[in-house]
């Protein structure tokens, strides 16, 4: 189980999510959309250089140029990304652009799993797919109302089919990622704004140590349970 905390600005926040034991931290680079946790290229750059091994940097960014990902791939030289509404020719270029270390991510939002069907195309060429079980559409990430509901159900039966890894997102927080992996057992889970202190909205340290460590367990005893069930049936 992969453990994901996004939305890192800062050494403070980042040391934050290293004690927690996340797995891997993502910096918002390349900001389209309303959001509080975008940063520069280059501070990205420097917070990942201090980042301890087998620990990963991601790149999350709303640009949808190949060109002016790349661009900004460079000048953090992190090399994995995670996209958000980039049309399908656009991912092909950047496959194209990346040396063959880099990994992309594509981010998705479930409404209805036919309109997923075009990741088909692209599995050759991404990662791993972000799941968002939460937003309906990047601009409304981070945006609570009270229509909002948790899809994960679809998102189930979605990583039942997916080739690729699957990361859950959205909404995710200390309370409710143990409900979203025991219902989905996903590659990896990705949290961001329910882990940040409400008055300073920075990372709140004991919202992610929780968060990491409620998530490990939930996948232990998950998969604890499914060994146990395939053992009784054989």
């Amino acid at each position: 189980m992969q453990v994901k905390i996004c939305g890192i600005q800062n050494k403070y926040e980042l040391q934050t999510a290293i004690d927690a034991g996340a797995d891997a931290v993502g910096f918002l680079v390349g900001q389209l959309h309303t959001s509080r946790n975008f940063i520069l290229a280059s501070t990205a750059g420097r917070l990942a250089q201090q980042l301890p091994p087998y620990m990963t940097p991601v790149l999350v960014t709303h640009l949808t140029k190949a060109e002016e990902v790349e661009e900004i791939m460079q000048r953090a030289n992190i090399y994995t990304v995670q996209l958000h509404g980039v049309a399908n020719e656009e991912i092909f270029k950047l496959r194209d652009l990346l040396p063959p270390y880099g990994k992309i991510i594509v981010v998705e939002y479930i409404k209805n799993l036919k309109d997923l069907l075009y990741l088909e195309e692209l599995y050759p060429v991404i990662n791993a797919v972000t799941l968002d079980c939460y937003n309906q559409e990047t601009a409304l990430i981070g945006l609570e109302n009270g229509s909002k509901t948790y899809n994960w159900r679809e998102a189930a039966e979605f990583v039942s089919q997916c080739p690729l890894p699957v990361i859950i997102a959205g909404g995710l927080s200390e309370e409710n990622v143990a409900a979203a992996i025991e219902q989905t057992m996903p590659y990896g889970v990705d949290a961001c704004n329910r882990l940040k202190d409400a008055e300073t909205q920075a990372c709140d340290r004991e919202k992610c140590i929780n968060y990491v460590k409620n998530a490990k367990l939930a996948f232990l005893r998950e998969t604890d349970n499914n060994l146990n069930s395939k053992v009784d049936h054989e």
